[in-house]
């Protein structure tokens, strides 16, 4: 098991209080339209809820009328970060919400790749991105497995890898299967470089073009950690469409900026 390292910073570390906290987050959401097909994949931030709840809750409720027996949540290693895809060997991630078990048949089809995608229980040691979904997870779909994935240095090798392998693990239980990119659009900057990363990351997402965004990672453009996740979901699809739900930033001259977005796939 994975324990939890942010209850109490990030989400409330009582039961009670963390579903309350979800439920009024999710009450105050706007409704899905439902002249429009739930997106398939959503990007939130993972900031504390006092800062971002309102985003990720926008995100989740995006998706929240579809029925889900598998979330696959994707995010950068924000510190440190090698080259890999990396899977972890826990059977299951704790919350106060209780246990989010990991879809271990999943996993091992996706280690049927090989190449990049490894074992590595280090990178979920200290990041607290994936964990901070997992609270919205259990309360919307409390029989839902999870695929955590954690992604190293993003290069354009990385993110073709893993968007083959999802699509051909996942093709078949699409309809039943939700992405989740755990990423914030840019890192702490001065207010001007960081609506820089924002903005070239929201317009890379939003035009859909996938060799666009392999392109500018190749060329080691100015973008956010978590491109290389958000462009391996994109890849799944020929005609991705990405929308945003709502954007704000942390506040003050330097900042991080923050969204969240739904992407029909």
């Amino acid at each position: 098991m994975r324990t939890p390292i942010v209850d109490g910073i990030f989400y409330p570390a009582e039961k009670e209080k963390l579903e309350s906290k979800i439920k009024e987050l999710l009450a105050d959401a706007p409704e899905p339209d439902p002249e429009i097909a739930a997106p398939e994949a959503i990007l939130v931030p993972h900031a504390g809820y006092s800062y971002t709840g309102e985003l990720a809750a926008k995100g989740f409720k995006a998706v929240s009328n579809r029925e889900i027996n598998t979330v696959v949540v994707l995010s950068p290693v924000t510190r440190d970060a090698q080259d890999g895809i990396f899977l972890s060997d826990y059977d299951s991630f704790q919350t106060p919400l209780g246990e989010a078990l990991v879809d271990r048949d999943a996993e091992a089809a996706l280690l049927n790749h090989k190449g990049r995608i490894c074992i590595n229980n280090f990178p979920f040691l200290e990041e607290h991105s994936i964990e901070v979904q997992l609270p919205f997870i259990q309360y919307l779909w409390p029989k839902a497995k999870i695929v955590p994935i954690h992604i190293g240095r993003q290069n354009p090798g990385t993110v073709k890898q893993l968007s083959k392998a999802l699509k051909e693990v996942f093709k078949d239980r699409m309809t039943s299967t939700l992405f989740v990119i755990s990423a914030n659009i840019s890192p702490y900057l001065e207010r001007s470089l960081a609506q820089e990363y924002a903005d070239s990351f929201l317009s890379l997402v939003t035009d859909g073009d996938y060799d666009k965004i392999l392109s500018q990672l190749q060329k080691r453009k100015v973008l956010p950690n978590g491109t290389g996740c958000t462009a391996a979901v994109l890849g799944m699809s020929d005609r991705p469409q990405a929308a945003v739900l709502g954007k704000s930033d942390s506040g003050g001259d330097k900042i991080v900026c923050y969204a969240s977005l739904s992407i029909q796939l």
